[in-house]
């Protein structure tokens, strides 16, 4: 990726979303402990880093991060918060990252799939692995409950690109071209937090198809409506299954 594309603040919608970003909801210890085993204390990478979800947990148990990030934005939130932990924050996107060759131990892609090409990407993580390297993708998605149903069908009122999943083969063609011939393993964690209102909307502000993609009027007016929605289930609780899809030695 050519170096004035990464900095082109027009170019990352995200470097809009740092600040609301940071109030998502981090990712369950069972599954940051999965994933540091499976780096048996080498170098991690992390391909679409963001404000550090996954790479300041993973820093936190011992293990040495690179956080790679194309927005500005969403790095300096994540140095910001990583200061006296072992991550770098990388400037580059994850198909073509920089890095050293054959340096990793893991190679993680956690709720970027629908922003990265996945054939690339796949090329990419192979040249990064070490030998006897694995590599794990993350997938969130809302559960099935009551208030996350009405809140998907107000959020697709708003913006028809709401109803978009990304293709479940993404992560499979990824992972097929890193680790050519290794069985995925697949697991499922579950995860839910209570969100106060303050939290609630920055997470909504955080979503691609609402903060940026909203003008100022339609944005408040869906906020307003959600918080309603909200207060009728008694509260916004933020039920996620988080698959876990890991190849390589340490996911056999």
């Amino acid at each position: 990726m050519a170096r004035r594309a990464l900095e082109d603040e027009s170019a990352w919608v995200f470097n809009r979303l740092a600040a609301a970003y940071r109030a998502r909801p981090g990712y369950p210890p069972a599954l940051i402990e999965r994933l540091a085993a499976a780096a048996r204390g080498g170098a991690v990478a992390d391909l679409g880093a963001g404000t550090g979800h996954l790479a300041l947990p993973l820093a936190r148990a011992g293990l040495r991060v690179a956080a790679v990030e194309p927005a500005r934005a969403m790095r300096e939130a994540l140095a910001a918060s990583a200061r006296g932990l072992p991550v770098e924050p990388v400037a580059a996107a994850a198909e073509e990252t920089g890095l050293p060759g054959g340096a990793f131990s893991l190679v993680v892609v956690a709720d970027a799939l629908h922003w990265v090409d996945p054939e690339r990407t796949g090329a990419e993580v192979a040249r990064l692995l070490a030998p006897g390297g694995s590599v794990a993708v993350v997938e969130p998605r809302l559960a099935e409950t009551a208030f996350l149903r009405e809140l998907g069908e107000l959020l697709a009122r708003y913006n028809p690109r709401a109803r978009r999943k990304p293709a479940a083969s993404r992560g499979r063609q990824l992972l097929s071209l890193a680790l050519p011939g290794a069985a995925p393993v697949e697991t499922i964690h579950r995860h839910e937090v209570r969100l106060d209102a303050a939290a609630f909307e920055a997470v909504l502000r955080s979503l691609s198809f609402v903060g940026p993609a909203l003008g100022p009027d339609a944005l408040r007016r869906l906020l307003d409506e959600a918080a309603e929605l909200a207060l009728l289930h008694g509260g916004a609780v933020w039920s996620r299954e988080i698959r876990l899809t890991g190849a390589g030695p340490a996911f056999r």
